[in-house]
């Protein structure tokens, strides 16, 4: 008998006496969502469940045939909670997957905690810090979603192209994810024909914005416009104080980040909202068919409209299903289920978003979509006004992503907001030829 076969039934006799245990698809599989479902944070970890459970029940809470069992818990936006919730998830309820978190300074504790713990895969909720996917990657956390910088790198160079603005000055919250968005659009907006961007922070919830508006009204000869870069009812505040002041008369427009426009601020702002600019890796009037169905199921669901936090939830799962279908439901194996979620394409026939895969990193290459706030039938919404493809969280510096992550992480004041500054800073790290091109061609070559 050859040494093969002898090894072979071996194998078999040993499997039989069950002294080898062979990874087989379970007999419930167990997902775990953490984000903040009450508190002032409460739309971005709720949205986000919300759109798992949409996910869940187009299944039947199943994966050809076996039961899928939820487990949620609540961070209350607090850091050490995480922590602890994480822990729980894992230890107590052993669960396969965890899906989350939702907020910025959660995410990055999400990293360390990954990093810790790689046997269990996390699809990240919504939160979008870069060093998640970038400088501190770990394989097991995989981003469905975007990155501040990643969805408005382009909006830069459209303000400065499209829109020909020189100067823009950017008032936001005082916090990390709000310097990504306002540094993507420096990148952008500088590399592209602009000359400034003046950054004026304010306290993350503050809204009493009157010394802000006599500021702007001050400076309204020399700036051509101003991109709100907050959340929530700062934003509200943020507008209202806005047409109280009069700029709306000594600006064209407010430029919004990322959030400003989504489905929960418009009916809040509503017509203060027309007009409004944005990017961002979603927009909810996207004709498709994966959007429309999923908007009206969402709707009959929780008798609302879903706004992009939804879509993060939704995507995650569906994510998640199309790893089970290439490794046959076995995900009691996390290195396979890892290695099978980084591997997964959705399509625009599949996601409410559009196209989009992984980068080695574990955060999408998607298409990034210029957009405006319209009314149609009575009702507020984005209509898309340009859309980039294929948009890599590095955007243009794709092909230069070790170089990218060489330059120090955002802070509130870098990159510099001066064009002659910021060009003698990115010449160090992207070399001469780069910005000379850049002068060459006043701005990216598509």
């Amino acid at each position: 008998m050859s040494r093969k076969k002898i090894f072979t039934l071996v194998g078999v006799f040993a499997l039989t006496m069950g002294w080898l245990s062979p990874v087989h698809a379970v007999d419930e599989i167990r997902i775990g969502h953490i984000g903040p479902t009450t508190g002032w944070a409460t739309i971005f970890g709720q949205q986000v469940l919300n759109g798992i459970k949409l996910a869940l029940a187009e299944r039947d809470y199943k994966f050809r045939g076996i039961p899928i069992k939820l487990f949620t818990e609540d961070t209350k936006a607090d850091v050490e909670v995480m922590r602890t919730k994480l822990d729980s998830l894992k230890n107590r309820d052993k669960v396969h997957l965890i899906i989350g978190p939702s907020l910025g300074h959660e995410g990055m504790a999400a990293v360390d905690w990954a990093a810790r713990n790689p046997d269990v895969p996390i699809l990240v909720g919504y939160s979008a810090p870069e060093d998640m996917t970038m400088r501190k990657a770990t394989y097991s956390l995989i981003r469905p979603g975007w990155t501040g910088s990643q969805v408005i790198f382009h909006f830069g160079k459209f303000c400065a192209k499209d829109l020909g603005y020189k100067k823009v000055i950017i008032v936001g919250q005082d916090y990390s994810y709000p310097w990504d968005q306002a540094a993507g659009f420096i990148r952008g907006f500088l590399e592209n024909g602009g000359e400034k961007v003046l950054r004026i922070w304010h306290p993350v919830e503050a809204v009493d914005f009157s010394s802000i508006m006599a500021k702007l009204m001050g400076l309204s000869k020399e700036y051509d416009a101003v991109l709100n870069n907050s959340g929530g009812a700062q934003v509200v505040a943020f507008f209202k104080q806005w047409y109280q002041f009069g700029l709306d008369k000594v600006y064209p427009q407010i430029l919004g980040q990322a959030n400003v426009p989504i489905v929960p601020m418009l009916a809040e702002l509503g017509d203060l909202a027309l007009g409004v600019y944005s990017s961002l890796h979603y927009y909810d009037g996207n004709p498709s068919p994966a959007n429309q169905k999923f908007r009206e199921s969402y709707k009959k669901a929780f008798g609302e409209y879903p706004s992009v936090i939804a879509v993060q939830g939704y995507d995650a799962m569906h994510v998640a299903f199309k790893a089970m279908e290439a490794i046959d439901g076995k995900v009691d194996d996390p290195k396979k289920f890892i290695n099978a979620i980084r591997n997964v394409r959705m399509s625009a026939e599949e996601s409410p978003r559009g196209p989009f895969y992984f980068d080695k990193y574990g955060n999408p290459v998607q298409n990034i979509y210029i957009k405006k706030v319209v009314k149609k039938n009575g009702n507020l919404m984005n209509i898309v006004v340009k859309t980039y493809k294929n948009v890599s969280q590095f955007g243009p510096y794709a092909d230069m992503a070790e170089k990218y992550m060489a330059q120090p992480a955002t802070t509130r004041n870098y990159p510099p907001g001066e064009k002659e500054a910021y060009f003698r800073e990115i010449e160090k790290y992207f070399g001469k030829e780069y910005v000379e091109n850049l002068k060459k061609n006043n701005g990216w070559v598509d």
